[in-house]
C-alpha cells in the first residue's frame, strides 16, 4: 500500500502600484528672448521655462491627499533681471500658464495644494518622468538701457508625499526629499525710437520765388535710454544726381527743394557729417532718455534759381532713419 501526499504551492498576493521617487535635476533656463526698450515699457513680456529643477518618475495614483506636498521657495539677491547699466526689470512668477497663482519671492509655493498643480501636470501620475514648469511675465514701466538682462534664481524644493499605494488605498511608502536648484532667467533688450515727424508743405505758388520758407517745425525722437544716436534724412525719390539736391516731381516735372538742419543752411542728409548727432539736439540733447523725446528743428525751401515748372502738384518721400 503506498501513500501520497499531493503538496500544493500556497502564495500570498499583494496587489500594489508603483512607487515614486523625485530628485532636484538641473534646470531649462528660461528666456524672454530679444525685446525692444519701447515694448519693454508698454507691453508684459511672457516666458517660461519647462523645468524649473523638480523631477518625479511617475507612479500610477490619481489623487495627492492633504498631507502631500511640493514646496518651492524661490530667492534671489536681485529684485529681477539687471542690465549692464545697474537698471532692472521687474517680472512676475506664476505656478501655471495664467495669472492665478503668483509666486511671491521667499515664501513657499505649494504645487500640491495651489489648485492641483502637481496633480494636473501629471508629477506623480504617470507614465515617465515629469519635471515643473515655472511662467514668468513682465512687469511694464521699465524705462531701460539696451543690454543683455539676466538673474539666477535659488528654487529650494521640499516634497513629502505617498509615492505608491496598495490594496484598499494603503500608502506602502512616502518619497520625502530636498535639494536646491538653480534657475537662470534673462532678456536682450535692444535700441528702439518713437519718431514724430509732420509732412513739409510749401502751399502753392504761382513762381518759384513765391514759395515761403518753412521754419518752426520740428521732429521729435524718443530713443532707448543712454542711446547714443544720429538722424538722417534720405536724398528722397528723385535727388538731382550732381548737387544733390530733393526734387518733388509732377508727372515729368521736377521743383528743386531741400532741408536744412536747425535754422542755418547746412543741409541735412544721410550720410556721414550730414546727419544729426543726438547731441545737437535743440531740446534734451545727449543720448536717449527712454522716456521723453529729444527736439530737432528744421527749415526747408523751395530753390529760387531754377525756371518755374508747369502747374502741377508736386511731391516727394524723405526717408528719417535712426543709427546706434
Amino acid at each position: 500500500m503506498r501513500g501520497s501526499v499531493g503538496l500544493y504551492g500556497v502564495g500570498l498576493l499583494f496587489c500594489g502600484q508603483a512607487m515614486a521617487a523625485c530628485s532636484v535635476v538641473s534646470t531649462v533656463p528660461a528666456s524672454f528672448g530679444s525685446i525692444s526698450s519701447m515694448t519693454v515699457r508698454t507691453a508684459a513680456q511672457t516666458s517660461s521655462t519647462a523645468n524649473s529643477g523638480l523631477s518625479c518618475t511617475s507612479a500610477l495614483i490619481s489623487l495627492l491627499v492633504s498631507t502631500d506636498h511640493f514646496y518651492a521657495t524661490i530667492t534671489s539677491p536681485q529684485t529681477g533681471l539687471v542690465g549692464p547699466t545697474g537698471d532692472v526689470i521687474s517680472y512676475t512668477i506664476y505656478g501655471n500658464n495664467s495669472t492665478s497663482y503668483p509666486i511671491t519671492r521667499g515664501s513657499q509655493f505649494d504645487f500640491g495644494g495651489a489648485g492641483g498643480i502637481a496633480q494636473s501636470i501629471g508629477l506623480i501620475a504617470g507614465p515617465g518622468a515629469k519635471t515643473v514648469p515655472l511662467y514668468l511675465s513682465s512687469i511694464t514701466g521699465s524705462n531701460v538701457a539696451a543690454g543683455v538682462y539676466t538673474e539666477t534664481l535659488s528654487i529650494a524644493w521640499v516634497w513629502n508625499y505617498c509615492s505608491g499605494i496598495g490594496l484598499g488605498g494603503i500608502c506602502l511608502g512616502r518619497d520625502i526629499g530636498s535639494g536646491t536648484a538653480s534657475l537662470t532667467v534673462n532678456m536682450t533688450v535692444t535700441n528702439d525710437c518713437q519718431i514724430t515727424a509732420p509732412n513739409i508743405s510749401f502751399g502753392s505758388a504761382p513762381v518759384v520765388s513765391g514759395f515761403t520758407a518753412v521754419t518752426g517745425q520740428t521732429i521729435n525722437i524718443a530713443c532707448t535710454k543712454g542711446s547714443a544716436y544720429t538722424v538722417g534724412l534720405s536724398d528722397g525719390q528723385n535727388p538731382v544726381s550732381v548737387g544733390g539736391r530733393r526734387r518733388m516731381i509732377s508727372g515729368s516735372n521736377y521743383l528743386a527743394y531741400d532741408i536744412f538742419q536747425s535754422a542755418g543752411t547746412t543741409r541735412w542728409g544721410s550720410v556721414g557729417a550730414a546727419r544729426r548727432a543726438s547731441s545737437t539736439a535743440e531740446v534734451n540733447p545727449g543720448n536717449g532718455l527712454g522716456v521723453g523725446s529729444q527736439v530737432y528743428n528744421y527749415n526747408a525751401k523751395v530753390y529760387t534759381d531754377q525756371p518755374t515748372p508747369p502747374a502741377g502738384t508736386y511731391l516727394d518721400n524723405v526717408v528719417l532713419d535712426v543709427g546706434f
